[in-house]
């Protein structure tokens, strides 16, 4: 929530800052504008003081060390000078050739044959562009701080909203998980009481193990931004058997067969959590929109001596559009239900552990989800991790 706050008002502050360099442009043009006019006012007077020194028998030019002079005859031709730089061009009263200002001043007839005088003067915009730049911080900040406050005061209901809503899934999952945990252990009991399980026995553990993947899938969303999920070995080739087992009631409601083929003994460095909702997720999709009676094949090899390969291809609808299955709360199918959870933790946790994903999809031919997964190392790092659970 604060870098979102942080966000915005960077974004505010700078779509402001942005519109007020316009009217900014034009004040400090005017503020150039009018130094050009004050200097020119101040050569003019200088320029009368040196004419009023050329009507005296001796050519004595007034001295300064902020004005310099040029003294021309009709045709422009210097009679004496000591300016830093001569002008290019001599039809203008007042001219800027930066970093100077001159100022041309056209004379009466005299002794000395000076029909022009030129005033220069050096001018300098540091004081105008420091004033501007101080002036746009301080509007920089005024208006960050005010977007800020803005901004807080805006999102304090949705905090409060947000925080109310917090404990009450989490409360709502802490009762959850009893029941559930309750209904589960009872129907293994009454499964392996009897000789044979009733159909809706069997409806009535698969539809309590897909309430328990949505339970495992809210419950990592809620919770995996708070709590750090550590490492570990895991033998991902009996664990995947473990997962298919589980999936099997599922899959034997839409009369789908699973078929396997797990190369043994292949070892990953990860959550168990964490790889469980990316099996468990995957399984679950390709069950969920295969066809009734369908295949379902599940691989595992290794691939490469450093990575393996964990392939899931069904036969079933396909995706429509691949680029957005993976976007939060996004459904491919609205009438399968669920909450469009399941493949956003899957890309998440994906990213998390380097793990890559190519997604193959023909709309009514199936789809195939394939993981490459970097195979357990002993390395330093990864031991100190799994030392340290």
């Amino acid at each position: 929530m604060y870098q979102s706050e942080s966000k915005a008002s960077f974004f505010y502050t700078a779509l402001i800052m942005f519109l007020f360099l316009i009217p900014n442009y034009y004040a400090i043009k005017f503020s150039i504008d009018k130094q050009h006019y004050k200097d020119g006012l101040e050569l003019s007077n200088w320029a009368k003081k040196v004419e009023d020194s050329i009507f005296t028998d001796e050519l004595e030019l007034p001295r300064s060390v902020e004005y310099k002079i040029g003294l021309y005859d009709l045709n422009h031709n210097l009679i004496v000078s000591n300016l830093e730089k001569e002008p290019k061009v001599f039809i203008f009263q007042v001219h800027v050739e930066y970093p100077y200002i001159y100022f041309q001043k056209n004379i009466r007839l005299n002794s000395h044959n000076v029909s022009y005088i030129i005033a220069e003067k050096q001018i300098n915009y540091s004081i105008i562009f420091l004033i501007s730049a101080i002036l746009f911080l301080i509007i920089l900040i005024i208006i960050y701080l005010f977007s800020r406050l803005m901004i807080k005061n805006t999102t304090i209901p949705y905090k409060i909203m947000q925080k109310y809503m917090n404990e009450f899934f989490d409360d709502a999952m802490h009762e959850l998980k009893t029941p559930l945990g309750v209904i589960n252990i009872n129907l293994e009991l009454l499964d392996k009481s009897m000789s044979k399980t009733p159909v809706h026995v069997k409806r009535i553990k698969a539809a309590t193990k897909q309430m328990r993947m949505t339970y495992e899938d809210v419950e990592y969303y809620i919770k995996n931004k708070k709590i750090k999920y550590v490492r570990e070995k895991i033998d991902i080739s009996f664990f995947l058997k473990e997962r298919i087992e589980f999936f099997a009631d599922i899959a034997l409601s839409k009369a789908i067969t699973i078929k396997s083929d797990i190369e043994d003994n292949l070892s990953v460095f990860m959550n168990t959590t964490e790889i469980q909702r990316v099996i468990d997720n995957t399984i679950s999709n390709a069950i969920k929109y295969s066809s009734y009676q369908g295949i379902l094949e599940i691989n595992l090899i290794k691939y490469k001596d450093d990575f393996c390969k964990l392939n899931i291809k069904d036969y079933g609808q396909g995706i429509k559009d691949i680029k957005s299955i993976f976007d939060r709360f996004k459904r491919e199918d609205e009438v399968q239900g669920g909450f469009g959870l399941g493949l956003n933790i899957v890309e998440n946790i994906c990213n998390k552990n380097n793990i890559e994903i190519a997604i193959k999809s023909k709309e009514n031919s199936g789809s195939t989800f394939e993981y490459k997964i970097s195979l357990y190392k002993i390395k330093i790092l990864d031991k100190a991790d799994y030392e340290t659970k």
